[in-house]
């Protein structure tokens, strides 16, 4: 009777233990900097989990633990490397550099506010403005009639030096 109990919990210790592990592992991998250590504890979780699956294939046991363990292992090392990646690249980027230009932007952003803008008069000025403009739109409505007056006196001008240069020729 020991002997099919025995089989019956064949690799569910291992199960069991890849799954706490995977939990753990991914519970690390998640945390920035503490990240990348989650890559050896979600290693263990993955070697258990397949340890589990291929006792609990042999002898037809829930394989359920251990596909979740080995998942969860997996997913931990990814999240882990991609800390690892993050980590390394910001290492090897001039992030200072980078920092000290958005401290130099903070700053210039801030030098605004002691522009004291005086939006009423900035108003009052452009309705000015639009004043002139309507005026000086008139003006030249005034300069064209002018110029058409000279133009018109112009040519009567020369229609009577016309006819006087005709009735001189003429006598």
């Amino acid at each position: 009777m020991e002997n099919i109990s025995n089989q019956q919990n064949n690799g569910q210790g291992f199960g069991i233990a890849s799954l706490v592990i995977g939990i753990l592992a991914l519970l690390f991998s998640i945390i920035p900097c503490v990240g990348t250590s989650a890559i050896l504890i979600g290693i263990v979780a993955v070697v258990f989990g397949v340890v589990s699956l291929t006792k609990a294939s042999n002898t037809d046991a829930p394989k359920g633990m251990s596909i979740t363990g080995i998942s969860l292992g997996g997913l931990a090392v990814i999240i882990a490397i991609f800390w690892l990646v993050l980590i390394v690249g910001i290492k090897n980027s001039n992030i200072t550099d980078k920092f000290e230009d958005f401290e130099s932007l903070i700053e210039w952003a801030e030098s605004f506010e002691d522009i004291d803008v005086d939006i009423e008069g900035e108003l009052e000025e452009l309705e000015s403005l639009d004043n002139l403009e309507k005026t000086l739109d008139e003006l030249e409505g005034v300069i064209d009639d002018v110029r058409n007056d000279i133009h018109d006196s112009i040519n009567e001008a020369k229609a009577d030096v016309k006819k006087v240069i005709e009735n001189s020729q003429e006598e």
